[in-house]
């Protein structure tokens, strides 16, 4: 009886006889002289070990039994193949002969895939092109739905083929030292033609779990939105450059007068606009410029201004900064003082009054060139649309209160603001505006103007109509903008046009609806 000896293959313990081991001795012998100059011979070596020791298990579980004999190392390294057979003259000869495609195992590439490996795995599986599986998954996925799931439940079951030996096992090749060569050779082309980064780095990314996989492609698909938006911001950002640019130039000299009427413009006196046009656009233009470089490095990944650049940027931004704070206070000092008076004009009473709203506006001399009006059209009240030209006109507020003195008056309360008392006082003169009784109709203007070429500077304007007691008031629904203390909507009914005329009372509390019931109803609801 042959004496056995245990051995430890790559972690592995066996018993084997002792003439069988002597004979894998000499044959692993053989083959780490080989492969002693490949640049990777421990790799391959320690793959050979883990194939060897992976048969040897095979065949000691088929026979049920638990040594090595000199039976099983010949047939398993003639499977194997010797390493003299690589000395042959015809090798590509040689390795055609011994590699017969074997049964394939389902496997996920993990070194040629875009999500996970799973379309590069069935495509070895069923031996066809890689490109034809995954425009199936992308069609049945796009279209239906149906390939999302499959493909997720095999990207989480599926291992990823790590090994050399389940790589081999996936494509269906042969697990000998012929395909061990071949595979080290291919590999080796493909590091240096620089198709595959073969590094730890991506060893660790190859080999991760469906979980990390998913990680990392979340990863990936996160830079790719990342990039999308950058290029909608450079996309944004240049045209608001652009437009900058074009408001600067503009501001600077070639606004028409009649824009520069619109608030908050007309509030700037005229030797501040050019700096603060100026510090206004450095104050816009540099955190826009800031967005679309760093967009562009997000998208190059690189940066594209250097530390000195964006010192030069921060000091200009501070630059703009500090010109609006500065002149930012001196218009701020503008609007210091507040000035206020009185206007008082009595009407005649009536027991039943009638308020409009007049939606005419006369225009005179100097608004035709301010909107820029021909003088034909100039003839008095002109009506206004849809479209009003209101950008430069002014809201009034309208009270409606008790009479101290059964009289009915009305009191124009205007306001402004200004450096001093005297000019604010200036300010408030500016205000036109007017309330027309004819009979017992009270029509008012729909808005204040300010006359003369003034700045604005706060002007504002409440009108007060102090109604005698027990005066009944028809009220246009669409003074209801206007008016003050009370809601015109809670005493009309449902369906109503927004201008519905609605009737009220003065009484020693105020103005009631006369529907009570219709407004008790409209305020609960």
């Amino acid at each position: 009886m042959n004496k056995t000896i245990i051995i430890n293959i790559n972690g592995i313990v066996f018993h084997i006889e002792e003439d069988a081991y002597e004979i894998l001795k000499s044959y692993m012998t053989e083959v780490k002289r080989h492969f002693a100059y490949s640049s990777d011979s421990d790799e391959i070596v320690t793959d050979i070990e883990n194939r060897l020791a992976e048969m040897f298990n095979e065949r000691l579980a088929d026979q049920n039994k638990q040594v090595i004999i000199l039976t099983d190392v010949e047939e398993i390294t003639a499977t194997m193949g010797k390493a003299s057979d690589f000395e042959l003259e015809d090798e590509d000869e040689l390795f055609n002969a011994g590699n017969l495609k074997t049964s394939r195992t389902l496997y996920k590439d993990g070194d040629d895939r875009i999500i996970g490996g799973v379309c590069s795995g069935l495509a070895h599986y069923f031996d066809i092109e890689v490109k034809w599986v995954r425009l199936i998954t992308l069609l049945l996925t796009l279209f239906s739905g149906v390939g999302l799931i499959p493909y997720v439940v095999l990207w989480i079951v599926l291992p990823t083929a790590k090994t050399r030996q389940e790589k081999m096992a996936m494509k269906g090749e042969p697990i000998n030292l012929q395909s061990f060569k071949k595979n080290f050779d291919e590999e080796a082309d493909a590091i240096k033609s620089g198709e595959v980064k073969y590094s730890d780095e991506y060893r660790s990314v190859k080999n991760n779990d469906p979980v990390l996989e998913i990680i990392n492609f979340l990863g990936k698909t996160l830079k790719i939105i990342l990039k999308a938006i950058g290029i909608v911001i450079i996309t944004a950002g240049a045209i608001a450059l652009f437009a900058l640019i074009i408001a600067l130039l503009f501001g600077l000299g070639f606004i028409n007068d009649a824009e520069l009427q619109q608030f908050p413009l007309n509030a700037i006196n005229d030797e501040y606009r050019s700096p603060v046009f100026f510090s206004a656009f450095l104050i816009l233009i540099i955190p826009l410029i800031a967005l679309v470089l760093f967009a562009i490095r997000v998208i190059l990944n690189h940066k594209v201004v250097s530390r000195y650049g964006s010192f030069a940027m921060l000091i200009l931004w501070l630059t703009g900064l500090g010109m609006g704070v500065f002149y930012g206070s001196k218009i701020a000092a503008e609007f210091r003082e507040e000035a206020k008076f009185e206007q008082t004009t009595q009407l005649d009473t009536y027991p039943v009054l009638n308020l409009k709203l007049n939606p005419k506006l006369f225009f005179t001399q100097e608004d035709s060139l301010k909107y820029n009006i021909g003088q034909g059209k100039i003839k008095g009240r002109i009506i206004h649309g849809e479209n009003k030209m209101e950008r430069d006109l002014h809201n009034f507020d309208l009270f409606i209160e008790k009479s101290d003195d059964s009289t009915l008056s009305l009191v124009k309360e205007l306001s402004g603001r200004g450096r001093n008392f005297e000019n604010a006082l200036e300010a408030a003169q500016r205000i036109s505006y007017q309330a027309i009784q004819k009979d017992s109709v009270i029509q008012f203007d729909n808005y204040l103007t300010l006359n003369g070429n003034g700045l604005f500077r706060a002007q504002e304007l409440d009108v007060h109509l102090k109604v005698p007691v027990n005066t009944r008031l028809v009220i246009d629904g669409s003074l209801n903008s206007h008016l003050q203390q009370y809601n015109l909507w809670l005493c009309r009914p449902e369906n109503t046009d927004s201008d519905y005329t609605s009737e009220w009372i003065m009484t020693e509390n105020g103005l009631k609806c006369v529907d009570e019931a219709l407004y008790e109803k409209n305020r609960n609801n």
